[in-house]
C-alpha cells in the first residue's frame, strides 16, 4: 500500500534538504539518498519502502547539518 502522505512528506523534506546544498544537481541529490537507503537496507532503490527512503533523507539531512556546524 502506498501512503501518499508519507510520499508528500518525503518530497517536502527532499526540497528542504536541497536548499541546504543548492550546489547539488537533482540527480546527485537523488543518487546520494538512494545510496544511503541501499546501504542501510541492503536492497536497491526499487525495493526500498517509503519509510526507509524517508529515513535515508533524514540521514542525509543530519549529515549536512553536522557538516554545516563543524
Amino acid at each position: 500500500m502506498i501512503a501518499t502522505d508519507r510520499q508528500s512528506d518525503v518530497f517536502h523534506r527532499l526540497q528542504e534538504v536541497h536548499r541546504s546544498c543548492p550546489e547539488m544537481r537533482l540527480g546527485q541529490l537523488l543518487a546520494t539518498v538512494a545510496m544511503l537507503g541501499e546501504d542501510s537496507t541492503g536492497r536497491s532503490l526499487w525495493d526500498i519502502e517509503d519509510e526507509e527512503l524517508s529515513a535515508a533523507v533524514e540521514r542525509f539531512a543530519s549529515e549536512l547539518a553536522r557538516r554545516a556546524g563543524a
